[in-house]
């Protein structure tokens, strides 16, 4: 039997274009180093024999030199060998920046227990096999594992073999970064069922950026640090695989958390003005006192009033400030309550407001079957209300 960490998706230099704020976005980029530090306690505390990483160290394939430094010195401080692939995001081939002499002197200086592993080609070591399936372009037109059901296994002996590989199986995965905009590619699809029967132990797969277990002996392991907002409940991201495994034997695969930050959901649906007490205590439970530890999605549906959708801004105020970032998705309608239309539509000293009000009350409702037109009403009554009111 043998034990190691199975990791991936580092993407070191990821920009974090959504995040406004500069600081906020180094705050990113510097927990992503951070977690590495986590991943080499759990080497030493797993007694682990190696760490795999299935593609991706990298976010580019031209990182900058401070990446490169980094990066080499903190899995220059993990206390056993690194098995490196390329993925899409730094894929190999020729003039990659695997091959630039200031990376290879930067692994040599400061990383001498990393391989990058850029032939298809068995890496036969004392207790397993690894067959890497490194990515040569950006989009394999081919199976990058195909490679392996030629290969002549008779010297491996009892040796468990574990696969390293990048891309997506059977229509599952593919680039974590596609959406209905940009579909997932066709290219870098892992045939399973195409490598040879009974020879593979385990299959340690990256470019899924999160956990999932996709064959008895195949895993993605999700990202290190957590860097999108989940897509469906299952998701899990934020950690690596401890993986045991020996010959012809199930692997034991159990997932070890090393994410920091935490990227939250919360949606409120607002009935009535008493709902905005609701989230205001959903936030305080989500978020407590933290500060540049959370990123927050947060979804809004139904209606409230003028004097209660102010409070809502005042509300999410400090959290836009304490957050790394807050997204706001959905759209809740602001209509004045009987009070506040009152306030605009019986204003005896001010008939020209009056007039105006009414007949925005009129457009409101003869806007009933056009979503666009009520939304225009709408922001025209809160803009009057706004003028009207002290201070306005």
């Amino acid at each position: 039997m043998v034990r190691f960490l199975h990791t991936a998706d580092w993407q070191l230099g990821k920009p974090y274009g959504r995040v406004t704020d500069p600081g906020k976005q180094a705050r990113l980029r510097q927990a992503r180093y951070d977690a590495i530090g986590r991943i080499a306690g759990l080497a030493a505390e797993q007694q682990s024999c190696f760490v795999l990483i299935a593609g991706d160290l990298f976010d580019a394939t031209a990182p900058t030199r401070s990446d490169v430094s980094r990066a080499c010195s903190a899995i220059g401080r993990i206390p056993c060998p690194v098995f490196v692939i390329p993925g899409n995001h730094d894929h190999g081939g020729p003039g990659s920046l695997w091959e630039e002499a200031y990376f290879c002197d930067e692994q040599r200086s400061l990383a001498k227990n990393m391989r990058v592993l850029l032939k298809r080609e068995p890496e036969v070591l004392d207790g397993a096999v690894i067959l890497p399936c490194p990515l040569l372009r950006k989009a394999e037109p081919r199976d990058p594992t195909a490679w392996i059901s030629r290969c002549d296994t008779s010297g491996w002996g009892d040796l468990p073999r574990i696969v390293l590989a990048h891309g997506s199986v059977q229509g599952f995965g593919g680039d974590d970064d596609s959406d209905d905009e940009n579909p997932a590619p066709t290219t870098n699809r892992i045939e399973l069922g195409d490598l040879p029967p009974g020879e593979i132990d385990y299959i340690a797969l990256g470019d899924w950026h999160g956990l999932k277990q996709v064959a008895p002996n195949a895993w993605y392991c999700g990202c290190h640090e957590q860097d999108r907002f989940p897509r469906a409940s299952q998701y899990r991201s934020g950690q690596v695989l401890s993986v045991e495994v020996g010959r012809g034997v199930p692997p034991q695969v159990v997932p070890m958390d090393t994410g920091l930050i935490r990227w939250q959901e919360l949606e409120q649906r607002f009935l009535c003005d008493g709902d905005l007490t609701t989230l205001e205590k959903c936030l305080r439970t989500a978020l407590a006192d933290r500060v540049d530890e959370d990123l927050l999605l947060l979804t809004l549906r139904g209606t409230l009033s003028f004097s209660a959708d102010s409070k809502l801004q005042q509300l999410l105020k400090p959290y836009e400030a304490r957050l790394i970032r807050l997204e706001r998705r959905g759209r809740h309608a602001v209509i004045p309550n009987d009070s506040e239309l009152q306030s605009l539509t019986g204003r005896a000293g001010d008939p020209l407001v009056a007039r105006v009000a009414s007949r925005l009350e009129e457009a409101l409702a003869e806007a009933d079957d056009d979503p666009r037109q009520q939304r225009l009403v709408q922001l025209a009554l809160r803009e009057l209300h706004g003028l009207c009111s002290p201070g306005g």
